[in-house]
């Protein structure tokens, strides 16, 4: 499920439009949601990763390139789409979820260490690329994450969107008009349409 405020003309929240606790109109609805785990791209994540500059370690050779499940209690999570492992952490948490990495084999062994180290989970979604239907089934067989609520931003909704793998969504409608020609939207997943169709969705309800 994916879960997003935006303007009406779908643009993501920017500190031009003059709100104050806008914070507040996104999380009391994404409470009334019944996941088990939220999912942010990296950018958003490091609003909550460590602020300390890490300094990566060369690591080991034969350091194996395998899905972690951390020793934790946690039954509620927070996954981050960090490919390039641009997150840094101080603890494994996320407020009261359990922090989830999810990562490219290309990334560098000293990161896998330093997650380990702090006894961060992560999963692997593919070589190079991420296979989005592959994310899903490893935080489902790994986590026993049944609903997912995605977060965004706009291009981590937009590749969920072009696999065709949102089964719901959610909108906080923040009555106010962008306007900025080319700044970020609910969802970013190419330029022009391609072979691609517009994704429809069924109006469920509306507050």
């Amino acid at each position: 499920m994916c879960h997003m405020q935006g303007s009406v003309d779908g643009r993501i929240k920017q500190n031009s439009w003059g709100f104050k606790d806008y914070h507040k109109y996104f999380e009391e609805t994404a409470e009334k949601i019944p996941a088990d785990a939220w999912l942010v791209g990296q950018v958003t994540m490091q609003e909550f990763s460590s602020k300390q500059p890490y300094v990566l370690e060369s690591g080991k050779e034969d350091f194996p390139k395998k899905d972690f499940v951390a020793d934790q209690p946690a039954k509620t999570f927070a996954a981050v789409i960090d490919p390039a492992g641009k997150c840094f952490w101080d603890t494994n948490r996320v407020s009261t979820e359990h922090v989830i990495e999810v990562l490219t084999e290309n990334i560098p062994i000293g990161y896998l260490e330093h997650l380990r180290s702090k006894n961060v989970s992560y999963v692997f979604g593919g070589k190079e690329e991420l296979n989005w239907e592959r994310v899903l089934n490893k935080l489902h067989d790994l986590f026993n994450i049944q609903i997912l609520r995605i977060d965004g931003g706009g291009h981590v909704n937009g590749s969920f969107l072009k696999a065709n793998l949102i089964d719901e969504f959610s909108l906080v409608l923040a009555p106010v008009a962008d306007g900025a020609i080319g700044s970020p939207t609910v969802f970013e997943v190419e330029e022009g349409y391609g072979a691609r169709k517009a994704t429809q969705f069924k109006i469920k309800s509306v507050e």
